[in-house]
Formats: structure tokens, C-alpha cells, sequence
């Protein structure tokens, strides 16, 4: 499964830091250390990529908490009324912290690249029950585990600096250093993994487009990126599967709203559409294609010149979205 999208759109106001210099700044301009921006920064100085020769480090904290009931049928069906086999039933609560560290760095006054290593921990609480099996029990079992994730790299351009809307590419590479779901064994009367996994066990590739455009008190934004997904070969059931995990496409946009110098706020909307996986190049028939949309909150704080916080929190609007999450960020311009 694709990421939660908070990561898919790393230049939108407020979802991460936004540095600004011009090229018509003065060297005592230049010198002078830039904090992550607000609203009216990006109103005054249409730069919104790290510096030249600037480094910025971001620390993050992201906390998410979703649950799902699912019922499976295990067997065929004689009549409309009359099932051959058993019904599980069964009740999930998964909740998940990651912990990033981001390093960027401007090549130049319109390009910069990124290195993100997350280190993710994450609790799934699992309960259910067969029926019509004569089996009157629940089970119920806590599954944890924590490591290193995905590492990320990245790079993006600012397109034009003259005239509004501002509009940046991006591409984004994800490695997979976490811990993949097929790589840990099940167990064999509930299926449950017997660990939880840190990454997805695939590589991927994500070009993105995103539209700044300034209008005075407020900055409104849009992107648009998908997610390409590398097959991979894993052993499942002592049986070698190729597995390609299904597409992404990623729309977002929304609005930030300065209070002042160093105060703003925003909200904004993102849906991903999750294409079918394949097994061997072949559709399961039980595959679907997911719909997950959301509704971002999001204030950032100016602490000082050179650095920043920003809270965020996203709910979820359909069955396959984490319900909520809250997304902590820290970023520092040295």
C-alpha cells in the first residue's frame, strides 16, 4: 500500500518547510539565515526552494491511528441463504509513529535535493472470531515492531521566479530498507503476522507537479504526482510470487490564510487512487481499487529567524484512510 499521502506532497504550504530567496537579493541579503516561511513569506519573495548553498534539516514526528472490521468467507455458496465453509470475523486497530529525519540542500536558487530516513514504530491490536465452526472463542492478539523504514531521496525545481502561480517538479524516489510485510511469516490459525512490518518491500518512483499562487492575505495550492511501484519477487507459502503493487495517483490542494508575519493556518483536501496489485502478472479477482481521501488542518509557527514548527492533522473521509493523523514538524535553516 502507498504511503499516507503527507509524504507525497512534500512542497505544499505547511506540509513541509518553505525556504524563499530571489535572485535579485544583495549579498548582505544572502548572508542573512532564512527560516522556514509562512504565508507572507511566500507573498514578498517568490522563492520557495532551499538557497544556494543552503542546508536545511527537518526533524518530524507522525502519529496514526486507524481501525477496520472485516468479515471473510471462507468456502462457496449452494443457495442465496445456504454457505459451505466458515466466517471470520474480525476487528483491527493499528497504530503507527514515525520518526523522520530530512536533510536538503539548494544546488541552486531553484533546485534542491532531499534525503528522508524515517525510523518507524507501529502496534496492531488484532481480535475476531470463526463462526459456524462450533468454536465459541476470540482471539485476540498485540503484534508490534520497529525499525529503520523506507529511506527517500529526492529533487525538485522551481519553474519560473517572475509571475504567479509558481510552479515547482518534483521526483521522488523511495527505497525499501524497511522491513517488507512478505518478508515475515504468519500465523497459521488467524493469519495474522506474527511481526508488524516498517516499510512496503518495494521500490517506487514519484514525478509530481505542484501550482503556488500568492493572492494577499492567502496562498492557495494544488499538486498532482504518481506513484509507480517496482515488482518484486517474494516467497509466500514456500511458493515464489511476483508481486506488482497497485499504482498511485495523488491530487491535493487547499488554502493557507497568514495571521501574521509569523503565524499562519491552512486546510486542504487529498485523495489518492490506488490501482488493482497483480500476483504473476494476473488480477485476483477478490483485487479492488482503493479511494482514499482526507481533510488536512494545519498551523505553523515562526519560533525564531531560522526555525519553524508546524501541526497538522488529517482526518479521513473514506473506509480505506487512516482515521486520524497528526503530523508534528520542526524545520531548521542553517
Amino acid at each position: 500500500m502507498a504511503k499516507p499521502l503527507l509524504y507525497a506532497l512534500p512542497l505544499v504550504l505547511f506540509a513541509s518547510p518553505l525556504y524563499a530567496e530571489t535572485e535579485e537579493q544583495t549579498a548582505d541579503e544572502a548572508s542573512q539565515p532564512r527560516r522556514a516561511q509562512t504565508v507572507s513569506d511566500v507573498i514578498d519573495r517568490p522563492g520557495v526552494l532551499t538557497p544556494k548553498g543552503k542546508f536545511g534539516i527537518e526533524t518530524s514526528l507522525n502519529y496514526s491511528q486507524n481501525s477496520s472490521n472485516t468479515v471473510n468467507v471462507i468456502g462457496y455458496t449452494v443457495l442465496p441463504a445456504l454457505l459451505v465453509g466458515r466466517i471470520e470475523v474480525a476487528d483491527a486497530d493499528r497504530t503507527t509513529m514515525t520518526l523522520g529525519l530530512t536533510g536538503r540542500y539548494g544546488i541552486t536558487n531553484a533546485t534542491e535535493i532531499e534525503v528522508r530516513v524515517p525510523f518507524v514504530y507501529r502496534d496492531d491490536q488484532v481480535s475476531g472470531r470463526e463462526l459456524g465452526t462450533g468454536n465459541n472463542r476470540d482471539f485476540n492478539r498485540d503484534v508490534s515492531g520497529g525499525g529503520i523504514g523506507d529511506i527517500e531521496f529526492a529533487i525538485r525545481h522551481q519553474f519560473n521566479f517572475d509571475t504567479a502561480p509558481y510552479w515547482v517538479g518534483s521526483l521522488r524516489v523511495k527505497s525499501d530498507t524497511g522491513k517488507s510485510p512478505y518478508e515475515i511469516a504468519s500465523d497459521e490459525l488467524t493469519n495474522v503476522l506474527e511481526e508488524a512490518p516498517t516499510g512496503s518491500g518495494f521500490w517506487s518512483v514519484e514525478p509530481g507537479i505542484s501550482m503556488i499562487y500568492p493572492t494577499d492575505p492567502a496562498v492557495l495550492y494544488a499538486s498532482l504526482s504518481y506513484i509507480y511501484n517496482f515488482e518484486n519477487d517474494f516467497d509466500i507459502s514456500d511458493t515464489n510470487q511476483e508481486i506488482d503493487l497497485g499504482d498511485t495517483i495523488s491530487l491535493g490542494g487547499g488554502m493557507g490564510f497568514a495571521i501574521n508575519r509569523d503565524l499562519s493556518l491552512s486546510i486542504g483536501f487529498s485523495h489518492q487512487t490506488i490501482l488493482k496489485s497483480k500476483i504473476n502478472g494476473v488480477t485476483d479477482s477478490d483485487a479492488k481499487m482503493l479511494q482514499l481521501d482526507s481533510l488536512n488542518f494545519g498551523i505553523n509557527y515562526a519560533l525564531s529567524p531560522t526555525t519553524a514548527i508546524n501541526i497538522s492533522a488529517q482526518a479521513g473521509l473514506t473506509e480505506d484512510t487512516p482515521d486520524f493523523q497528526l503530523n508534528v514538524r520542526i524545520p531548521v535553516s542553517l
